[in-house]
């Protein structure tokens, strides 16, 4: 574990070293190493820990009956992953986490961590924003899947990240199917609002307006 790492993790935003040391290195909690591919944890299984992914990249997919994913959220160190999950009455993911390249995840004791955060109200603080974040991140995220089109979705995609690496990944990300993405790549090509050389996109906003929410 990089401590100078862990200290940039918004729980412990505002707290010394002092503080944060004994709670990260407490014999209650585990170090877990994960390989690319890897599942950090499975979609329904039960959350008996706080998981602090400490070093590593991740994603988080959900998984219907049929197989088909739709990818949540990219994660990057130092972040808590599932944090209000482990508080629920279900107290499961609802997701898949899966490791992008090698992880380091400690595994925090709910126990252990309840102490820390009554002793330390900062780190309450701290964490009730964190999860109201991810719910209002959630709540964006849903809003863009029941009121955009596939399109809007797609521009505001492009956006962001200026670019398609890999259809079969942005489709997850979209929720949508690949050729159902390509199509709609390919309209938006056609009707000028988005120019491509080799992956890269580039974005004629006055076309594009027609799309916006």
């Amino acid at each position: 574990m990089d401590i100078s790492v862990l200290k940039r993790t918004p729980l412990f935003d505002g707290m010394d070293e002092q503080e944060i040391l004994p709670f990260l290195f407490s014999p209650d909690h585990v170090l877990r190493k994960y390989k690319a591919g890897e599942f950090i944890a499975m979609q329904d299984e039960v959350c008996r820990s706080l998981l602090l992914l400490c070093s590593g990249n991740a994603r988080s997919q959900m998984v219907n009956s049929e197989g088909k994913q739709l990818t949540v959220s990219t994660l990057s160190a130092p972040l808590l992953l599932a944090p209000a999950f482990v508080f629920s009455s279900v107290k499961r993911f609802p997701a898949n986490i899966e490791a992008i390249d090698e992880c380091e995840v400690l595994a925090i004791n709910k126990e252990s961590f309840l102490r820390f955060i009554r002793e330390y109200p900062l780190a309450m603080n701290n964490f009730l924003q964190l999860v109201s974040d991810r719910v209002l991140m959630l709540s964006k995220k849903l809003k863009e899947f029941a009121l955009q089109s596939l399109k809007s979705r797609l521009i505001n995609y492009l956006r962001l990240h200026h670019t398609i690496i890999s259809q079969t990944e942005t489709a997850q990300i979209l929720g949508v199917a690949r050729p159902s993405l390509s199509r709609a790549l390919s309209e938006l090509i056609a009707e000028r609002c988005i120019r491509m050389e080799n992956k890269e996109v580039w974005i004629d906003e006055a076309k594009a307006a027609k799309y916006r929410l």
